[in-house]
């Protein structure tokens, strides 16, 4: 009908990326007529490797050579095995790494100043900025956390299956870089760790401020058990302040550094000589924490004071099975925060 609107066409298809994309093929495994990785290679008469479609598509135009110039036969074309196990491994490492990588260093990413605060005998911590504005996470604040060492590859591994948690600085992929070790993208830290709160701030604690603490502590701490993480060396200085107010509920406090650990906490004396690191040895090393906290000059009464010097010596006795899991710990912080009795 004369004047009919044709009707709308289809919207195209988003194009999946190919596992390749993004990846510098090695020549050897280029086709050299479609310069594309080899899918079927085979080897012509001029002793030369081709893409079986590409070779075949020429010859029926040319005798001649697409590589040496000379007569060529479009009768010998020989399958090159090893050459499609090099493609076919090079396109499955293409796409593992895909899967690995959510980032690309000086692509999605770059990298700024160091750190230095931050700095230990397997890890560097540096300020990042984003490149591509792709992504929801690219008005966020990001730092660069580079792993070294025997465990760098476990404790990437450790940092990136764990789901977020409010008390736990997130981290958002590895990042894939030319150097040595681990990159991890990470969220932001702010300025001051627990550690230099306690050290500079003039005002007293109350005891509902240290019991927010000690709470969100602990909350991160049950998170990282039930994912089956071992923190290791639990200190002020691996907690990260984020929002500090008087009122206890607008405090924000993160644990940061999962699974650092340069030395054994036995030989540091944060556990028990010859235990195990498990659950109940960062029970252990929890419960000295909350012992430091809670000795603090405190704007409270003394049956509030030892209420919660009990709750720390149930963490440190040294049977690690007769210490309270995180699970139980979150539960009786948030009695004593109610005012209740806690019973493990």
């Amino acid at each position: 009908m004369r004047g009919a609107v044709p009707p709308p066409s289809a919207p195209p298809r988003s194009r999946s990326p190919s596992p390749t994309e993004g990846f510098t093929i090695p020549g050897d495994l280029l086709c050299p007529i479609m310069h594309s990785l080899f899918h079927d290679p085979v080897v012509a008469s001029d002793g030369h490797t081709y893409e079986r479609a590409a070779i075949t598509s020429w010859l029926q135009t040319s005798h001649i050579s697409p590589m040496t110039r000379q007569n060529i036969s479009s009768e010998t074309l020989n399958p090159n095995r090893i050459v499609k196990k090099m493609a076919e491994e090079f396109r499955a490492e293409c796409k593992r790494k895909r899967e690995l990588y959510k980032y690309k260093l000086d692509v999605d990413v770059k990298q700024t100043e160091e750190i230095i605060d931050l700095k230990s005998n397997t890890r560097k911590v540096y300020r990042a900025e984003w490149i591509k504005k792709n992504s929801s996470l690219t008005d966020s604040k990001v730092i660069l956390t580079h792993l070294t060492g025997e465990n760098a590859e476990k404790l990437g591994e450790m940092n990136c299956k764990l789901g977020p948690h409010p008390n736990i600085v997130r981290t958002f992929g590895r990042v894939e870089h030319n150097g040595t070790g681990i990159l991890l993208l990470q969220e932001d830290l702010p300025e001051q760790t627990l550690a230099q709160l306690i050290k500079t701030t003039d005002q007293k604690f109350s005891i509902t401020i240290l019991d927010t603490f000690v709470y969100q502590i602990a909350s991160a701490l049950q998170h990282l058990a039930q994912n089956e993480i071992i923190y290791g060396t639990i200190t002020a200085d691996n907690i990260f302040v984020y929002q500090f107010d008087e009122m206890p509920e607008n405090i924000l406090i993160k644990l940061t550094n999962i699974g650092d650990l340069e030395t054994s906490t036995n030989e540091t004396g944060i556990i028990p000589e010859g235990e195990l690191h498990s659950e109940k040895s960062d029970v252990y090393a929890f419960g000295i924490l909350i012992r430091e906290l809670y000795a603090l000059e405190l704007a409270t009464n003394d049956e509030d004071l030892i209420q919660r010097q009990v709750l720390s010596e149930h963490c440190l006795v040294i049977d690690p099975n007769m210490r309270p899991t995180f699970n139980e710990l979150t539960k009786s912080i948030i009695d004593l925060m109610h005012k209740k009795k806690f019973i493990f």
